[in-house]
């Protein structure tokens, strides 16, 4: 990967200790670098391979044209051509996404209105460690590593959708899906995610848990930020209540935090994203916070009790079928703060007001109105 500035003597970018000077190509070193060139200054510097290209129009006449070319051609009357003009019925099209294994599952709603909606050939370009997420989805016609040469010029629309959530105050009173579903001009026939189990990967998975007594409850260990993490104690004491009332118990997660009670089967870091699915899905109940294994549970089926703080739930899980949301905002005068006031509340309040009893007496009650699970190969 390989970018030269074409504006501007210079470019420093602090965010990533990157710096360009005018027409010297310089190697990336990483897809982070690309991602950032991309979605903040694709009009100043040439990217190799291109990210992306507009099509644009004059005169019934129409051509590709890469970021940086596009200011000097819109001075000679030539106009961006509209997105929703060219998806056409089997068009290929390309949407690109860049963060978070939640955001890749919250957005197959929207790929799936896309592509049943507009009868387009729905191309997805995402990290390259989130890609199994969609492994055997039919309505996605083929995946791409973000930051490799998925030849843009082959797509007869490209919806870039790299920072689409981040930006912009509507992320803190619309839903992530419905903000998707709106930047792909969609609407969408259901909420939660979609995801796709092979047979094999259900065998092994029931292979993996056979002989556990009892109702099974999986619980995942950590958000992807400490301030959506629920507090290590309160796990602890949360699996001893489970334990006592007859549960197995399963814990999900990369990270190490600390010696768990007796008993606990941990699949923290000894497991992938498939496999996960394939695990969670042969649970009778899964404990989240707010992170990508909460959506993941959702699209398998699982009961899930949901543990919110800094975001409000009805921005991520409306709409989601046995799922249960609890939220400690009114433990915090700063909730909801959206992850930005973790500078002045160290200690995470939102998420300690999520007492584990509270947590206990919620899965019992979803449990109880839930059929027992074991879905079969």
């Amino acid at each position: 990967m390989e970018a030269i500035l074409r504006r501007g003597r210079s470019l420093h970018l602090a965010a990533t200790g990157l710096t360009l000077r005018r027409n010297k190509p310089h190697q990336l070193a990483n897809a982070a670098q690309y991602v950032y060139l991309c979605a903040a200054h694709a009009e100043a510097v040439q990217l190799h391979p291109a990210p992306l290209l507009h099509t644009v129009e004059q005169d019934n006449r129409r051509r590709k044209v890469e970021p940086w070319q596009f200011r000097d051609l819109q001075s000679k009357g030539w106009r961006r051509c509209a997105t929703e003009r060219l998806m056409q019925p089997g068009a290929d099209v390309l949407v690109i996404r860049q963060m978070g294994l939640g955001d890749v599952l919250m957005l197959t709603p929207a790929l799936h209105a896309l592509h049943t909606q507009r009868g387009v050939r729905v191309h997805l370009a995402t990290y390259a460690r989130y890609l199994p997420l969609v492994w055997g989805l039919g309505f996605i016609q083929a995946t791409y590593a973000l930051g490799t040469d998925y030849g843009p010029q082959r797509f007869a629309a490209i919806v870039d959708l790299d920072w689409a959530v981040e930006r912009g105050d509507e992320t803190e009173y619309v839903p992530r899906q419905d903000i998707f579903a709106q930047r792909l001009g969609v609407k969408l026939a259901r909420r939660w995610p979609y995801y796709q189990i092979a047979a094999a990967e259900r065998r092994w998975a029931q292979r993996r848990l056979a002989g556990l007594p009892g109702p099974i409850v999986g619980i995942q260990t950590h958000a992807s930020c400490p301030q959506r993490s629920y507090p290590f104690a309160h796990l602890c004491e949360l699996i001893r209540i489970l334990q006592a009332d007859g549960y197995s118990v399963v814990t999900f997660g990369q990270k190490y935090l600390g010696e768990w009670p007796e008993g606990v089967v941990d699949l923290n870091a000894a497991v992938s994203i498939r496999q996960a699915a394939a695990l969670i899905e042969q649970m009778d109940l899964m404990i989240c916070p707010d992170s990508g294994l909460l959506h993941l549970a959702v699209a398998v089926g699982s009961p899930t009790v949901a543990l919110f703080g800094p975001i409000p739930p009805e921005l991520r899980v409306a709409g989601y079928p046995r799922c249960v949301a609890l939220w400690g905002a009114q433990a915090c005068g700063y909730s909801p703060c959206f992850d930005r006031a973790a500078g002045r509340c160290e200690d995470y309040q939102c998420m300690k007001a999520l007492l584990p009893h509270q947590v206990a007496e919620t899965a019992h009650r979803l449990l109880a109105d839930s059929a027992p699970r074991r879905a079969s190969g």
